[in-house]
């Protein structure tokens, strides 16, 4: 027979045993929502990641295009360049030829 005192130490492990399982659901609840929170970071982070790369490429791209390409001024300093020295070759040649 259970006296009263059992009774009650019964009920309240019982309300601690329901606390504790609403406690375990919530957890759970809660894991799942961070899984699903990190599971959509990582596919963010991934697809930045990519972003930046492309990006990261570009640039470099771009500086190697840089390089190679001369700007306007500088086109027309070498087109001078060039006319000079084909003026002083043709010189050379004239007098040569004249000699």
């Amino acid at each position: 027979m259970m006296t009263e005192n059992d009774i009650s130490t019964l009920e309240h492990l019982e309300e601690n045993l329901y606390r504790l399982k609403q406690k375990y659901q919530d957890s759970v609840k809660r894991n799942r929502e961070l899984a699903g929170m990190l599971y959509e970071c990582n596919t963010e982070l991934k697809i930045l990641q990519e972003r930046y790369d492309e990006l990261r490429q570009n640039y470099n791209n771009l500086k190697q295009a840089k390089v190679i390409s001369l700007s306007d001024s500088e086109i027309e300093l070498t087109r001078d360049r060039l006319t000079r020295l084909v003026r002083e070759i043709d010189r050379c040649i004239e007098s040569l030829t004249n000699k």
